[in-house]
């Protein structure tokens, strides 16, 4: 076995401010995968939450979810329905 003239014989431990510089690396890591986790779930939550008051029931959801979903898509109808008489309500440009 032939090795280099100047390789250690020895693994030496990395200088304390790469440790340093490790450790923060892996902890900013760790922050942004669990912001990323959370934002999945955030995503998901959506998702179910768009799903109808009877698609719902269907796939067996709690009464909560249902509900809130009802309560979510009645509140996004009456915005609409804001939207639309304000747009009626405008003078017409011809």
């Amino acid at each position: 076995m032939t090795t280099h003239q100047f390789q250690p014989s020895l693994s030496l431990p990395r200088p304390g401010g790469l440790r340093m510089l490790d450790r923060l690396r892996a902890a900013l890591f760790a922050h942004w995968e669990e912001r990323a986790a959370r934002r999945r779930r955030e995503h998901q939550f959506d998702a179910v939450m768009n799903l109808s008051p009877r698609t719902l029931r269907d796939i067996g959801a709690p009464e909560w979810v249902v509900s809130a979903s009802a309560s979510r898509r009645e509140g996004e109808a009456h915005r609409l329905d804001e939207l639309h008489l304000a747009g009626r309500e405008l003078p017409s440009r011809w």
